[in-house]
């Protein structure tokens, strides 16, 4: 009982799907084909109509005739003649007026100096040596000073006025050189001791007078090759170091 319900469900199914399918492939209605569109070229208006316009007329010109211009035949002149005269006529001359008399120009003469014989400036320079006694050991001391110091007499009621000149650092050996171009009367200068460099020798000592200075009316000065130079060496003066026992003085 069972197969044969089964049975009869089968074949329903079946026999609703061969309707089903005979109504979709039924050749009694064959599919119905759409034409393509026709395309259909859009109509544009007719172009505007202009007025007419008539062409201008322009005449051609005949080309211009040369004509050959007639020229007068010329027409004679005869000459005038002018007769020459038998007597020259001169001309009345301008008056004549002597020129005026000749004076020289004064020459200027200028004033005749006297003959003065040339004498060369005669220069005075002061030199000397710096050294440094710590103890025993004395040597040479590099950059160290002088100064000199320069007194010019009063006058007309004037003080004196001292003139103090420094000298350049020492080199190496410890030697200066000063010069005394500017001052007249050198008898009236000292040379003392100015600075040292070093911190361990730099206390100045009076050994031949480098405290209160040295006169130089006490030095003459050296033979030089150029005789036009005076050279005063003085010296040697000496600093010392702040422990070292002072040195006698030479004078």
């Amino acid at each position: 009982m069972a197969i044969t319900r089964a049975s009869f469900a089968i074949c329903l199914l079946l026999s609703l799907a061969t309707i089903a399918t005979a109504d979709y492939y039924s050749p009694s209605s064959p599919p119905v084909y759409k034409s393509p569109p026709v395309y259909t070229k859009p109509t544009q208006p007719p172009p505007p109509t202009l007025p007419y316009t008539p062409p201008v007329y322009k005449p051609t010109l005949s080309p211009p005739v040369y004509t050959k211009p007639t020229i007068p035949p010329p027409v004679y002149s005869p000459p005038v003649y002018k007769p020459t005269p038998s007597h020259p006529v001169y001309k009345k001359s301008p008056s004549y007026s002597s020129p005026p008399p000749y004076v020289p120009k004064p020459t200027y003469t200028p004033p005749t100096k006297p003959y003065v014989p040339y004498v060369p400036e005669i220069l005075k320079a002061v030199d000397g040596i710096i050294l440094c006694k710590n103890g025993y050991k004395t040597y040479p001391i590099l950059g160290a000073k002088i100064k000199i110091e320069c007194t010019k007499p009063s006058y007309y009621g004037k003080s004196e006025k001292v003139v103090v000149i420094y000298s350049n650092p020492t080199d190496y050996k410890g030697y200066f050189h000063v010069s005394l171009s500017n001052i007249k009367d050198i008898a009236q200068c000292r040379v003392k001791l100015y600075t040292s460099p070093l911190e361990t020798c730099k206390n100045p000592t009076n050994v031949n007078k480098g405290l209160t200075g040295i006169p130089l009316s006490l030095y003459g000065y050296r033979y030089h090759s150029d005789k036009n130079l005076n050279l005063f060496s003085v010296g040697p003066f000496y600093f010392t170091g702040p422990k070292a026992a002072p040195t006698p003085s030479k004078y």
